[in-house]
Order: structure tokens, then C-alpha cells, then sequence
């Protein structure tokens, strides 16, 4: 019991984060240094409410939820309580379990980085792919509630965004890999160039032979007031399958990505706009369930997104108020017709001290067959941050 004890309170003295890495440092996280090491803690609690309008039942026939679901509900969206570490100038690492489930505990962010200058970092373990730069902004900064236009009970072929397409395909989000990255002197250009597993099922361990590559390159400059990031990414993601006559084969299935983003997110205007085109790996061109060992070829897909914002101060004190809007369109299939579907989000973020602050969304989803009915979800998050 002693030795339980024990282990908890290690987790939980390892388990304060600082931002995710595409953000800055806190000058207010706490901090704890000795002469061979610096640790920063930091740490998110975010509690969330939504709607769905697939509660009916029966479904409708125009309706393309896939299930009946309750009519709202109430959660724990994230926990996070995690540390990044500094043991030199050349060596730093981030841990960062997540704790939403309440009895189960999950790893996010577990990785390690050389820092041989400012050009050139090698990094290993699990951490965010760099592709899709709405995600590679932190969970506690997204300028909406989701990522995705998320509502329950429609599956995300329905009701997509560009982030849902990006994961759905194992495009973005954390997976075990190795990666260079690095910038010149003044930060005009960044890269990342990765390779990954590749496997959505297990993300902390390779199952199969299939691997995935990713590289990124960033501009940066002054626009006006605000600084200017302009990014391309490339994927190069290997889907294996089994034949009957030559055993486990594979193929490689592209994708790309645009992405700018204008303004930051402390006060005033702010943009962000992104573009991916490439296959669907889950799709054939007639839109059935690809069959690889068939010879089917993958479908192609586009999908773009745009997200604005205005931040402004509120009374004399911390608080800020921050109306926002997102509009996203996204095509499974380019090769059928009437296969679009638009997103729409309505929202305000309200700013009590800093990143603590309750955000208020309300996804749609429109497809553009006559057949299909438009569906949505309102949601509410409260974010405590420390």
C-alpha cells in the first residue's frame, strides 16, 4: 500500500506541464531549479457540456446520424497535470499524462530532445505530428471549443472539418516517432522533418512495418501589427494490407497542407486559414471501402478552414471577451457528387485571469445533398489553467 502511495504522489509530483510546444513558456508557471536541473509545472482542467441534435428516435430518414444519443451531456474533456525538464543547454524533455477519464490515465506528450544548436534539435518519443496547424496549437489556447465540428452521434464523414479530416486519416495528433527540427538565427524559417509509426491502434508501439513521414517548413515576418506565419507540410503515410499470394504488402497514400495564421493570442485581431488536399485512405474512388489487394485506388480529398477572432479587454481588471468564428468546408470524395459538407461556428470566449476562461460554441453541419438534413451541437467549456 506504502509502495501505491508512494507512486502517486511521484505521478503527481511529475505530472504540472508547461504549454504545449507550440506555445511560449508562462512567465507564471511555477518553476523549481538546482544546479543540474530546472523543471516547469504547469497543469489544465477542462469541464464540458454539449448538445446534439441526434436525440431523436426514431432517426429520420433525412438524418444521417448514425445513432440516437443522449441530448446532452457532461464531462471531463481533459486533466492535465505534467512537467517539462531542462538538464542543460542541450537537453530537455516533457511528460504529460492525462487524467479525463478519472480511473484510467493516458500519455500525451513523452519525449526527449537534443538541442545541438539553434538549427538543428533532434527529438524522439511521443509528441505531435507536424501536420495540421490548428493542432498543433495548444488545447488551452484553440480559439474554438473543439478542434472538430463535433456532434455526437454523426460520424465525422458527415460532419467533417479540416482537424477531422486530419485525424481521421492519421495525418495529426501525438504518435511515436523521431524527429529534426530547428530555425534560423532571426526565426524567419522553421522545420520539422519526422518520421513516425504510423499506426492509429497503438500509438506507444509498433505493430506492423507500415511507417509515416512528415516534414514542415514555417515563414515568419512582420504583417502589419501582427506577425505573419505562413507553413506548408507534406505526408507520406504507408497503408499496409495482407495479400492472399505475396503475404503483408503496403502503399503509400499523400497529403498536403497550407497553412497561415496572422496575429496571436493575446489581444486584438486574429486569422488562422488552412488548406489539405491529397487521398483518403479509407475510401476508394467509387466510395466504398477500399480494397488494396483489389487494386483500388484512393479516393482524393480537399478540405479547408478558416477561423477569426477579436480579443478585447474588458472593465479595468483581467478580464477579456473574445467573440470568434469558424467556417470549414470539406470533401470525403472530389470523385462523387454532392458529397460536400459545410461547418459553421458561432462562439465567444470570456476571459476571467488569463487562459482561465469559459468558451461557448455552436457547431453546424450542412452536407450539400438535397437527401440530408443539417445537424449541430451547442457546447460549453470551462478551462481552469495553473
Amino acid at each position: 500500500m506504502r509502495r501505491v502511495l508512494g507512486g502517486a504522489v511521484l505521478v503527481a509530483t511529475l505530472a504540472f506541464a508547461a504549454p504545449l510546444e507550440a506555445q511560449e513558456q508562462n512567465k507564471d508557471d511555477a518553476q523549481f531549479k538546482t544546479s543540474a536541473l530546472e523543471l516547469t509545472f504547469n497543469g489544465r482542467v477542462q469541464v464540458q457540456a454539449g448538445t446534439s441534435s441526434c436525440s431523436e428516435f426514431p432517426i429520420p430518414d433525412d438524418s444521417a446520424c448514425a445513432e440516437q444519443v443522449p441530448a446532452s451531456d457532461l464531462f471531463l474533456r481533459r486533466v492535465r497535470l505534467t512537467v517539462s525538464g531542462k538538464i542543460n543547454d542541450m537537453i530537455d524533455f516533457r511528460i504529460q499524462p492525462d487524467y479525463n477519464k478519472v480511473d484510467k490515465l493516458s500519455l500525451k506528450d513523452a519525449w526527449g530532445r537534443f538541442t545541438f544548436s539553434k538549427a538543428f534539435r533532434l527529438k524522439a518519443g511521443h509528441f505531435k505530428r507536424p501536420f495540421d496547424g490548428f493542432v498543433l496549437v495548444s488545447s488551452t489556447e484553440t480559439l474554438t471549443v473543439e478542434r472538430e465540428i463535433a456532434i455526437r452521434g454523426l460520424e465525422t464523414v458527415i460532419a467533417p472539418s479540416l482537424t477531422g479530416f486530419t485525424t481521421l486519416f492519421d495525418l495529426s495528433d501525438r504518435d511515436v516517432g523521431v524527429e529534426l527540427s530547428g530555425s534560423t538565427d532571426n526565426g524567419l524559417f522553421s522545420y520539422w522533418v519526422g518520421g513516425f509509426t504510423g499506426n492509429s491502434d497503438l500509438k506507444f508501439q509498433d505493430s506492423n512495418s507500415s511507417k509515416q513521414f512528415i516534414g514542415r517548413g514555417q515563414l515568419e515576418f512582420d504583417a502589419g501589427p501582427k506577425q505573419l506565419k505562413v507553413a506548408a507540410a507534406a505526408a507520406a503515410t504507408d497503408a499496409s494490407y495482407e495479400s492472399v499470394t505475396e503475404g503483408m504488402q503496403s502503399r503509400y497514400y499523400y497529403n498536403y497542407e497550407l497553412y497561415a495564421e496572422w496575429g496571436d493570442f493575446g489581444l486584438g485581431p486574429h486569422a488562422q486559414l488552412g488548406f489539405v488536399i491529397g487521398d483518403n485512405p479509407l475510401q476508394n474512388q467509387a466510395g466504398g471501402i477500399i480494397d488494396l489487394e483489389a487494386g483500388d485506388e484512393f479516393a482524393s480529398m480537399a478540405t479547408w478552414q478558416a477561423i477569426v477572432s477579436w480579443k478585447f479587454a474588458v472593465g479595468s481588471g483581467n478580464m477579456a471577451l473574445e467573440p470568434v468564428f469558424r467556417v470549414t468546408w470539406a470533401d470525403g470524395n472530389t470523385d462523387l457528387d454532392q458529397n460536400e459538407v459545410w461547418g459553421f461556428t458561432p462562439g465567444v470566449q470570456i476571459f476571467f485571469y488569463k487562459r482561465n476562461k469559459l468558451a461557448l460554441n455552436w457547431d453546424f453541419a450542412n452536407p450539400t445533398s438535397d437527401a440530408l438534413r443539417g445537424e449541430n451541437s451547442f457546447k460549453a467549456r470551462v478551462q481552469f489553467h495553473f
